[in-house]
């Protein structure tokens, strides 16, 4: 069994590192959770000071994670038009706009680009890119 001494120290490293935004040994972290159950209320006040670190924990990889989504969302919907513009122009048929036309190719690039840069704009006025 680690003395009280042993077992603030890793808890107040386990602390730092949390605070710095260092990866931890998540092993170890839990393995000091399970030390401070087992201690029946021994050193309490030290698993409070945990259960508030491994909150903190799972916030900031929450926080990780969204921005990851969020950034994943916002690619999805600028390529979602474009994947139909690609679909609607790749048809075999003699009728579909600009086909046929002399400048049609260069008219779809437009379209295309014109289309990123309206939805680029749109997620950086709101703040989301």
């Amino acid at each position: 069994m680690l003395s009280r001494k042993e077992i603030e120290n890793r808890l107040y490293s386990f602390e730092e590192d949390i605070f710095d935004g260092k990866p931890i040994n998540t092993r170890e972290f839990y393995l000091l959770k399970k030390i401070l159950i087992d201690s029946k209320g021994k050193y309490n006040d030290l698993l409070q000071l945990f259960l508030i670190l491994e909150s903190m924990l799972d916030r900031n990889n929450n926080e990780i994670m969204n921005k990851r989504l969020n950034l994943l969302t916002i690619w999805s919907t600028i390529f979602l038009p474009l994947s139909f513009y690609t679909g609607v122009f790749g048809m075999n048929f003699d009728d579909v706009p600009f086909l046929t036309d002399k400048h049609g190719f260069w008219i779809f690039c437009s379209l295309t680009l014109v289309t990123i840069l309206v939805m680029w704009r749109f997620f950086k006025k709101n703040g989301w890119l």
